[in-house]
């Protein structure tokens, strides 16, 4: 009985928390399928992450993650960096870096 009424009176918080809780792998997949990736924040960091694309698989999402907050676009960097070894990896590298680069120079919008 002292249990339940606890539980009873800890209901809002824990319903708030779970509304305030997303799904990483959730937001990982929006990104992917929307192309949403994360703002380098400037036109010279765009260059920056783009170069890092090309030459170091995944470091320039990473970056651009971190620049941006976004957890998705890291764990996206991450991805890339593991499958890098197979061309796929490094052609999305390159593909998200182009799109970061572009989000930087002009304010390109998602898809």
């Amino acid at each position: 009985l002292f249990s339940s009424s606890r539980t009873r009176f800890l209901e809002p918080v824990f319903e708030r928390r779970k509304e305030a809780m997303t799904n990483p792998c959730d937001e990982v997949w929006r990104e992917i399928t929307h192309q949403d990736v994360a703002s380098p924040g400037s036109q010279l960091m765009g260059i920056l992450c783009l170069i890092l694309n090309i030459f170091l698989p995944g470091i320039g999402s990473i970056v651009a993650g971190f620049l941006g907050s976004k957890t998705s676009t890291i764990i996206i960097g991450v991805i890339q960096l593991l499958t890098a070894w197979i061309v796929l990896g490094w052609l999305w590298s390159v593909w998200w870096g182009i799109l970061i680069f572009m989000k930087g120079n002009s304010g390109y919008s998602s898809m």
